[in-house]
């Protein structure tokens, strides 16, 4: 399957596209056929390339109609160029900065389709093409996504970089209405670190699959913003997904997404990928995204998913934080380093949580596994655990059942006296005071 190997990410600077100048002269007709006579003078044009001008016309795969060079190349999109692209720090999108660790650039695997002027071919939407400037190469965008060619596609019409995973992201053929060509996935079970949780085969091999819990099973809050679509692809599929080893097919479902693509949600929760678990060299099971707490605009805590579709929240580790000179409980989450204050809420009392529902959406609660350990100025004597309704465990501190603020994932105090939900929230002390 070609050049397959892992590169890092961070944020950048801007994605920018440009309006494509489409050089037609003499070729105008073939540009834009508009009767099945001209069809035909475009399908000759896309083996010959007129005047020099790159043609991209269509091909009919067992993935959809899918776009191809006018010499028959298949074109893919990738899910890193999402992303925010800045020429310096750690890189995501796919140019010549995004280097595998032997040092192979994303581009030699993955060539980017450069061209002085384009002809749309049969079934492709002229007002749709366009380019974008990113590392001094000028590459050909449709919907705005850069298109390229995979090392692998020796023949006309080969497809073997679709559903690849490398690079830090997922790579599909490209439909005629801008929508990644993906196919029917399935959900199964795989042995990680953190134990058994839910999995989806890609071309690459297994990867583990993750829950926002921000997220509703109707919409899903990672979108483009900030990039997080980059950074947590959604599992997308063009029919109910299957339910494979470990899992029920009764919990499996879809959400119809804001770009028109539909993600495979499981027991209510859009799934996802991870980009730092998208490497073509990984090894199934990797769990790179486990608990990372993630602020606006996404607003939520990621979590791998166990074969009943709750959270799996391993063990819970209750930390300390300095606020105005006291100590108060928080937690941080991995690879960012986000540190977030925990909170109390008045409603509850120290067997039952009365937070459920959109409450839970917008305060998380601390769940764990198993019992939960103490860091800092936290004690350990103080902690313990009591089970909620969907069968999950939160961590109770001095028997307060422990909440984030999912509008401030940070060290501060924002949630204090927030009163929602039939009660009032606060930080609590390293001590079990409330407020």
């Amino acid at each position: 399957m070609g050049i397959r190997r892992r590169a890092l990410l961070l944020t950048a600077a801007a994605l920018v596209t440009v309006p494509f100048a489409v050089t037609m002269a003499a070729s105008a007709a073939t540009a834009a056929p508009a009767a099945p006579a001209a069809h035909a003078a475009v399908a000759h044009a896309a083996k010959s390339s007129t005047s020099g001008a790159t043609v991209i016309t269509t091909e009919h795969t067992q993935f959809g109609t899918v776009l191809v060079t006018g010499t028959g190349e298949s074109l893919y999109t990738f899910t890193g160029d999402e992303f925010p692209f800045a020429a310096t720090g750690l890189q995501l999108d796919c140019t010549s900065l995004n280097m595998a660790p032997n040092g192979t650039p994303c581009t030699t695997a993955w060539p980017p389709l450069t061209a002085t002027s384009v002809i749309a071919g049969h079934g492709v939407l002229r007002s749709e093409l366009g380019t974008v400037t990113r590392n001094d190469v000028t590459q050909v965008t449709y919907f705005g996504k850069p298109l390229y060619g995979f090392i692998a596609d020796k023949a006309a019409n080969d497809v073997n970089g679709e559903d690849v995973s490398a690079f830090d992201g997922n790579w599909y053929l490209d439909h005629t209405d801008g929508l990644p060509a993906v196919e029917t996935p399935t959900i199964s079970t795989e042995i990680s670190p953190n134990g058994i949780v839910l999995s989806s085969a890609t071309a690459s091999g297994t990867r583990s699959l993750y829950l926002l819990t921000s997220d509703t099973p109707t919409t899903s809050a990672c979108g483009t913003a900030g990039g997080c679509v980059a950074l947590w692809p959604p599992l997308l599929t063009r029919h109910r997904a299957i339910a494979g080893t470990g899992t029920g097919h009764r919990l499996i479902g879809t959400v119809r997404r804001s770009d028109g693509t539909f993600q495979v949600t499981y027991a209510g929760h859009p799934l996802y990928f991870f980009a730092l678990d998208l490497a073509a060299g990984a090894a199934a099971g990797e769990t790179n995204g486990e608990h990372l707490l993630d602020p606006a605009p996404v607003d939520g805590i990621w979590y791998t998913l166990l074969p009943n579709g709750n959270p799996n929240a391993g063990t819970a580790n209750i930390q300390s934080e300095s606020s105005n000179g006291t100590s108060i409980l928080a937690d941080a989450g991995v690879i960012n380093g986000v540190v977030a204050t925990l909170y109390a809420f008045s409603a509850d009392t120290s067997t039952q949580s009365h937070c459920t529902g959109t409450c839970a959406q917008f305060w998380p609660p601390v769940l764990t596994q198993s019992a939960p350990t103490a860091s800092g100025a936290a004690s350990s004597s103080l902690l313990g655990a009591i089970p909620r309704g969907d069968g999950t465990f939160q961590v109770t501190y001095d028997g307060h059942p422990l909440y984030y603020f999912s509008h401030a994932l940070d060290g501060g105090t924002e949630g204090a006296g927030v009163t929602a939900f039939g009660g009032t929230f606060n930080p609590v002390n390293v001590s079990g005071a409330v407020g």
